[in-house]
């Protein structure tokens, strides 16, 4: 009996079909997977789990006939997924919005409080309840891009669809639960103006003292300021861009070609806005709110702005920081008696800055070498492949002709 046969019975029902389709191919799926990730064990593993995928996927398998390339394209997705997992990356919500609390974000050697699991768990179960409201095929989207890590072409090539189809589903979904779950986070509650809220009269100045890496390998450091006493020092987490913007400035380096916040200051100066100062303004939901107050040819302006970016664009301008007092009040650490801040403190060095892996290094200067080695007519051919290579998987370039529902 023929690939095609068994698999429309396994689409019918019938899981003797589909346990026979897998005594065929598994051999090789699973020789693909050691291939791969170079662990007998790990493609095992993946390979079972590859199964699974092709057991809750079979009924969109339009072309019964190609179940054995279908189900290596799934082992090869699910093997990529894994090598690059421990590499992934992601900014968190706390990054993203703004400057958090020192005592928002755990230090990387300890351990969640049971309180911090109980929210994590309701928080998954009410996300989990969400998704699945959405609609089957948004559903299947939303899991496997967002819990299984594929990335947008891997999605599309499992769910059979085109990348846009799958950009249009996640689209869809995230506007859908963003709707859903508004109701149940306060962080996203539309905040009032700057001007509407209440800020303190009471400015404390403060200065720069240190940016903190706690765990080189994940996107937190930590922003310290200190009063104009060095009796009390204010600690928020911010992300690793502005960070080290700011560090660099206390190093007073000056890179080749100017950096963000670089620009930003050049271009408010051109266009003859002066930043008269910036403050921790305010501390909600363990989260600082920042405010940019500036000088321009109309008279005074007050934007609100992330405290990572504020401070980073002062520290570039030069401009005065300050505090509000009860930030500082309620979210201030006092300096022990027996310790004092040190007239030469120490400031990170370029490697802690821009930490780079040694096997990285390694690669990217055999890289190097082999670019210097070709012609110019050879670079330009390379990088023009490289690109249109990178835009195609990422899906931003198509063949012509190509259909939505291909």
């Amino acid at each position: 009996m023929t690939d095609g046969e068994l698999v429309r019975r396994a689409q019918q029902g019938e899981r003797q079909a589909f346990d026979e389709l897998i005594l065929r191919h598994q051999p090789i799926a699973l020789s693909l997977a050691i291939g791969i990730v170079g662990d007998r064990e790990q493609g095992l593993e993946l390979t079972q789990e590859a199964v699974l995928h092709t057991y809750l996927s079979l009924d969109r398998l339009r072309k019964p006939d190609s179940f054995r390339a279908w189900l290596c394209g799934i082992v090869v997705n699910l093997c990529k997924n894994h090598l690059r997992r421990p590499r992934v990356e992601t900014l968190s919500l706390e990054l993203l919005s703004g400057g958090r609390s020192f005592d928002s974000l755990p230090f990387p050697d300890s351990a969640p409080q049971p309180q911090e699991e109980a929210e994590a768990r309701e928080t998954h179960r009410l996300i989990l309840a969400a998704i699945a409201q959405l609609s089957p095929p948004n559903r299947d989207a939303v899991l496997l891009y967002y819990f299984e890590q594929l990335s947008v072409r891997e999605v599309a090539a499992l769910l059979q669809i085109s990348v846009p189809a799958v950009k249009g589903r996640l689209h869809k979904s995230r506007r859908k639960l963003r709707d859903q779950l508004r109701s149940n986070f306060a962080e996203w509650q539309p905040r009032p103006a700057v001007a509407q809220q209440n800020r303190s009269n009471q400015m404390i100045p403060v200065t720069v003292l240190d940016v903190v890496t706690p765990d080189p390998e994940k996107d937190h450091r930590i922003l310290v300021l200190t009063d104009e006493n060095r009796r009390r020092l204010l600690a928020v987490w911010i992300g690793p861009h502005e960070a080290a913007d700011i560090a660099l400035s206390l190093q007073e380096k000056k890179l080749f070609r100017p950096m963000t916040f670089s620009f930003m200051a050049d271009l408010l100066g051109k266009a003859d806005v002066r930043i008269e100062s910036v403050a921790v303004s305010a501390l909600e939901n363990e989260t600082f709110f920042a405010t940019v107050h500036a000088l321009n040819g109309d008279g005074k302006v007050d934007v609100d702005a992330r405290p990572s970016d504020a401070i980073a664009l002062a520290m570039r301008t030069q401009s005065p920081i300050f505090v509000a007092g009860e930030v500082m009040e309620a979210a201030g650490l006092e300096i022990p008696a027996d310790m004092e801040v040190s007239a030469q403190g120490k400031r990170p060095k370029m490697s802690e800055l821009f930490p780079i892996d040694p096997e990285e290094k390694e690669r990217m200067q055999k890289e190097r070498e082999e670019w210097e080695s070709m012609s110019p007519e050879e670079r330009s051919e390379v990088s023009r492949r490289k690109l249109l290579t990178h835009l195609t998987r990422s899906g931003t370039l198509s063949q012509s002709g190509a259909s939505e529902d291909e």
